[in-house]
């Protein structure tokens, strides 16, 4: 049996020590990652969609009877738009288009700190030089999609998340572990350009009822597991400390094997977005987590 991961940065192979390889060595079974940082759910569930059309193939099916499907889904807002130089840009576009963060205010300044910290060591060429964004010219294309897609951006990994499930009605023979890498909402209401009016709805949903022998959605983000660190802990390149990859790795372990899973070690404050206007330090309610 294998599992097969699909995810952004937290769920990506960064080899020993990560919680991929821990889980491996947990399990007694082969862990296959295919995540990139910066990725979206769009990405993931494309990948993961590939592989289960293949799987239709008898003779050499990609992923097995008994095998474990894990999903980290990202931030809903990671669009994948044609003219990016890489998939792994997806991080932060829709910002570009937001009157508020023009790059001659304070929120613009902590946009472009916030986009050179996260992407140009990965990607030098990103940022040409100060306060210049180089996809600002399609800042009027992305203000358009946001408007297109409008207030019902806010369920869309609400949407992922059901067709998730239906995925394991109709794929019986695998086990579906699903997560969010953050919020539901993860500070999309705060964008005007989507014009959202209220996320009372998203806020009331719960998921409990999906949950069945072959699928379990953990509803605690893993953002809010892990929390953000700037003290002298070693933080690999998932964004978790060795101690949490080894945690992280036992919860999910713990899951899979139908055990109650450990969640003592939660930080219960989120990781990443300077523009959080709250950060979330009390504790999260059992099903939803809205900043």
């Amino acid at each position: 049996m294998t599992i097969h991961v699909y995810s952004d940065s937290f769920g990506q192979d960064y080899g020993s020590g990560a919680w991929p390889a821990e889980l491996e060595k947990l399990q007694n079974q082969e862990v296959i990652c295919n995540g990139e940082g910066g990725t979206g759910p769009n990405w993931s569930l494309r990948k993961l969609i590939r592989h289960l059309e293949d799987s239709s193939d008898r003779h050499s099916p990609l992923i097995k009877s008994l095998d474990t499907i894990i999903v980290l889904l990202s931030d809903q807002k990671r669009m994948e738009f044609p003219w990016l130089d890489h998939d792994g840009l997806a991080d932060g576009i829709f910002l570009l288009a937001e009157d508020i963060h023009e790059p001659n205010t304070d929120a613009g300044h902590t946009l472009l700190a916030h986009l050179k910290q996260n992407l140009s060591l990965v990607f030098p060429t990103f940022i040409r030089d100060e306060g210049m964004y180089i996809y600002k010219k399609y800042a009027p294309e992305i203000k358009t999609v946001a408007n297109t897609l409008g207030p019902m951006f806010l369920y869309e990994n609400v949407k992922n998340i059901t067709f998730l499930h239906l995925l394991s009605k109709q794929f019986r023979k695998f086990n579906f572990l699903v997560f969010t890498c953050f919020s539901l909402d993860h500070h999309t209401s705060k964008y005007k350009n989507f014009n959202i009016k209220s996320t009372k709805l998203l806020h009331d949903l719960d998921f409990n009822y999906l949950n069945t022998p072959n699928f379990y959605y953990v509803s605690t983000p893993i953002s809010y597991m892990v929390g953000s660190y700037s003290g002298s802990e070693e933080i690999l390149d998932n964004h978790m400390t060795v101690e949490q990859n080894e945690k992280f790795a036992l919860f999910c372990g713990a899951i899979l094997n139908n055990n109650d899973p450990d969640t003592s070690w939660f930080v219960h404050k989120p990781y990443d977005d300077p523009f959080a206007e709250h950060q979330g330090t009390e504790p999260p309610p059992p099903t939803f987590i809205y900043e």
